[in-house]
């Protein structure tokens, strides 16, 4: 994988800078490196319009100017830059096409909507958009999939619990979270009292205004890094919230946070859907990684999930870690393959800058785009084989590769919490630091609200986010008292 880091300078109105920046990250640059440009955008405006003129150079610093070249909407902006970015560098035509959204399922449900059928979408999605074939089917075939979780969704609502705690930082992850054991019990006491708090105002909120809580996921972090005495009043808040046909999904992520103890009282609690993520099955990278757990507690984990009867294992993967080979994923399959989780998640390696793995040497171990597309169509094929189907993709914002993160799923084991999140049509609230509220608003627009990230932050802005959230949802839907 090329390490993507290319500069480029931007000259023009403001009210593009944010649209074309968002364009070249995608194409893999950057405004923040050191080094002569490799990509010049400027755009002018005038009482007849605006105009792109850019230039890029390709690896050997040959450079190719182009314009300038008048456009009227954004969406003509785009084109324009994706295709004069592959004639000045010679570079191939991503089989996503213009698409450089999250969620390009989104898309299809709108054609959905519209009533284009299968074949036709599928079409459409290379006519207008230049999406290769193979990655139209893909992508048609699962919102066909996701389509009835999609509908009738006026009062169905997921709830989010974050839980930004771990016992160590991996190399490869960006997320803000505290160490757990240089936690101090006070402050850990005050975090468990807000999330308990946080989850009480949840409660009563959708019992004013009829709220069905159809999925629950307490992410992270690692939630189980907490100690169960910290983790019980959780579970125990989130309990009135749960109904017989509610998911409830739990990331017990790393073998090493999760006992005995800790992973009998998920089960005892509820919770229907637990994942354990050993990112890879070989042990030299695992200790890369600074994971802190064997492969064998990994089997070990899986089998005591077994044991305690949940009714569907989830098993999340990374394809392109530092060091990883073809080699190593068929592994990682053979020990799916093994194990038969009931979804299996397949990640590809995000490099981001709040990653230690950013500035590590490791980061020159990165595998190829080549060898990370050998990886990935090796699961494709080997998890077809085992009867696993694509229920669930997003892709990392503006990735560069053409690549996307997928979920796959055994027969009659879809994890609802993932559709509903990726197709942003229904409510979503949020609890925990970092978490995100979204009130969807006549089955379109989004009305959002976000909790800091920060502890101490979060837990000084509950009051406040917490009345916040009531008036949102009071302007959404009825039966909320003001």
């Amino acid at each position: 994988m090329s390490e993507r880091t290319k500069r480029y300078v931007y000259t023009g109105p403001d009210d593009y800078h944010g649209f074309v920046g968002q364009v070249l990250t995608y194409l893999g640059y950057t405004r923040h490196e050191d080094g002569p440009p490799m990509a010049d955008v400027r755009i002018d405006e005038n009482a007849d319009g605006a105009a792109l003129t850019c230039s890029f150079r390709d690896e050997a610093g040959r450079e190719r100017r182009f314009g300038p070249q008048r456009f009227t909407r954004k969406s003509e902006l785009k084109e324009l830059l994706l295709s004069r970015y592959r004639e000045g560098t010679g570079a191939a035509a991503s089989v996503w096409g213009v698409l450089t959204g999250v969620r390009p399922t989104k898309l299809v449900h709108r054609l959905f909507d519209e009533g284009v059928p299968a074949d036709e979408a599928v079409h459409r999605l290379q006519r207008c958009y230049g999406v290769a074939p193979d990655t139209a089917a893909e992508l048609v075939a699962v919102a066909a999939i996701q389509r009835p979780y999609v509908l009738e969704t006026k009062k169905k609502t997921a709830l989010y619990i974050g839980i930004p705690y771990c016992s160590s930082h991996c190399l490869y992850c960006s997320f803000p979270s505290r160490l757990i054991g240089a936690e101090t019990a006070s402050r850990l006491h005050d975090f468990v009292a807000a999330v308990t708090a946080d989850l009480e105002a949840v409660t009563r909120l959708a019992a004013e205004a009829g709220l069905e809580i159809g999925s629950v996921y307490v992410g992270g972090g690692t939630p189980t890094s907490l100690p169960v005495d910290a983790l019980a009043p959780i579970l125990k808040a989130v309990e009135p919230l749960v109904g017989p046909g509610t998911e409830w999904t739990v990331e017990a992520g790393r073998p090493d946070t999760a006992t005995d103890a800790k992973l009998a009282l998920l089960r005892r609690s509820g919770v229907t859907r637990i994942s354990i993520n050993p990112q890879t099955m070989q042990q030299r990278l695992l200790d890369t990684l600074s994971r802190r757990h064997s492969v064998a507690d990994i089997y070990a984990m899986f089998a005591q999930c077994r044991k305690l009867g949940f009714p569907i294992i989830n098993m999340d993967f990374i394809a392109g870690l530092p060091g990883q080979t073809v080699a190593d994923m068929a592994s990682n399959m053979e020990a799916v393959c093994q194990l038969r989780p009931e979804n299996v998640t397949i990640h590809t390696l995000a490099l981001k800058k709040g990653a230690p793995l950013f500035r590590h040497p490791l980061r020159a171990e990165i595998p190829s785009e080549k060898t990370v597309e050998e990886m990935l169509s090796l699961t494709r094929t080997g998890l077809a084989e085992l009867t696993y189907t694509p229920y669930y993709l997003y892709r990392q914002q503006y990735m560069a590769a053409a690549f996307a993160n997928v979920g796959y799923a055994l027969p009659k084991t879809i994890g609802a919490y993932n559709i509903e999140m990726m197709a942003e049509r229904q409510t979503v609230l949020g609890v925990g630091p970092g978490s995100a509220t979204k009130f969807v608003v006549q089955g379109k627009k989004l009305e959002k609200m976000y909790m800091p990230k920060d502890i101490g932050q979060y837990i000084r802005a509950l009051p406040e986010r917490i009345e916040r959230r009531r008036y949102l949802c009071a302007a959404v839907y009825e039966g909320v008292n003001s």
